[in-house]
């Protein structure tokens, strides 16, 4: 059985993802910051407890996340696929600079772009272990530049900015180890980060994601992608 691991998954997008890839077949490592706190996912691992394993994670603390990779070295060791879901939005869609807490810069990189550092370095020997695993790194529209016309998104903006430039350097590095690692907009959902207004219900966007991430080729890698695999939605 494939094994995945995917953060964030307590809920939105990462919970959606976690009973998608169970569905699929896969075994899902899932990680929550509190999953005593995480009804939902407890529930979904209580009705598929041989395909979810539900684990602690932290991403911005190396304790945690050591933990985590731990887990996942039980039985084979490895890790066919990383997704980096986890994510904050500490800032109001269109808060000017002047109302910004500096400090929410610092926070909102930690976790989006730090934390999926952490993450993927300790499951780097499990992900090689595979062969030819898969990194999908949950980004955004909000991170491109080239398509930027607003001054919104200030602080989450720029962290999906860098985590697509950290996922083409590990695209790069990673290659000739068999491992992919794409970006990928799951477009606008329906969670807490997205609001009530967005177009799509988590589940929607989630089946998608999943479609997209099985069907991934060695060429895809440093890609950013829409949720359906297709490049050129997104620009840089």
């Amino acid at each position: 059985m494939k094994r995945a691991f995917i953060t964030g998954a307590n809920r939105g997008i990462g919970l959606a993802l976690t009973e998608a890839l169970a569905d699929h077949g896969l075994f899902v490592f899932a990680g929550a910051r509190a999953p005593d706190q995480a009804q939902e996912l407890s529930g979904l691992g209580e009705r598929h407890p041989d395909r979810i394993r539900i684990v602690p994670l932290e991403v911005t603390s190396d304790v945690s996340v050591r933990h985590c990779a731990e887990a996942v070295q039980e039985g084979t060791g490895t890790l066919d696929l990383l997704v980096n879901n986890a994510a904050v939005f500490l800032e109001e869609t269109d808060t000017p600079l002047a109302d910004l807490d500096p400090d929410w810069f610092a926070q909102t990189v930690a976790v989006n772009v730090g934390g999926v550092a952490r993450v993927t370095k300790a499951l780097l020997p499990a992900l090689r272990a595979a062969g030819a695993a898969r990194v999908v790194n949950i980004s955004s529209g909000a991170g491109s530049i080239g398509d930027k016309t607003d001054a919104q998104f200030y602080c989450y903006g720029a962290s999906k900015a860098a985590l697509n430039h950290l996922t083409v350097g590990l695209a790069h590095e990673l290659r000739s180890s068999g491992i992919m690692v794409v970006a990928l907009s799951p477009g606008w959902v329906r969670t807490d980060m997205g609001g009530p207004g967005a177009e799509l219900v988590p589940r929607e966007s989630a089946r998608a994601i999943a479609e997209t991430i099985l069907k991934l080729e060695p060429a895809d890698s440093g890609r950013f992608l829409d949720r359906f695999g297709h490049q050129g939605q997104y620009v840089w």
